[in-house]
């Protein structure tokens, strides 16, 4: 029986592009753990995504498209960021934040920040059950 090339060449590509998925999630998993405490992000040294709230009494820096803050993690640790990409929209009014980053020498280098906000309904919400 004879195989038509056709099929060898389905075959291939097939296998190359599984190979290519299989490397790429071998790479992006071990360069990232997750959602992690500052502590957890220190000891991995890997990409973490850091959830916690901004310490607003501490020094908040903007220059040259470069945000600096401060931010607290749900485990209490407090923890300067450093954000180049500039103060993101609605940074004020966030209930919580998620940094995207890598921590070196005490200091987390942001990749992204992810707002939480407090939802327009719920103060529509509230309105209501006080009328």
């Amino acid at each position: 029986m004879k195989i038509q090339p056709k099929f060898l060449v389905g075959f291939g590509i097939a296998v190359a592009t599984f190979s290519y998925l299989g490397f790429t999630a071998e790479e992006w998993s071990s360069n990232t753990i997750g959602y992690a405490t500052v502590q957890e992000a220190n000891r991995s040294g890997k990409m973490s995504a850091i959830k916690g709230y901004w310490v607003k009494d501490k020094e908040t820096e903007m220059k040259l498209n470069t945000f600096t803050f401060y931010m607290q993690d749900e485990a209490g640790e407090t923890v300067k960021v450093l954000y180049r990409n500039g103060k993101p929209n609605n940074f004020e009014e966030a209930t919580s934040i998620v940094v995207k980053g890598t921590y070196e020498n005490g200091v987390i280098y942001a990749k992204d920040i992810l707002v939480k906000c407090p939802s327009k309904y719920q103060s529509e919400q509230a309105t209501q059950k006080n009328s």
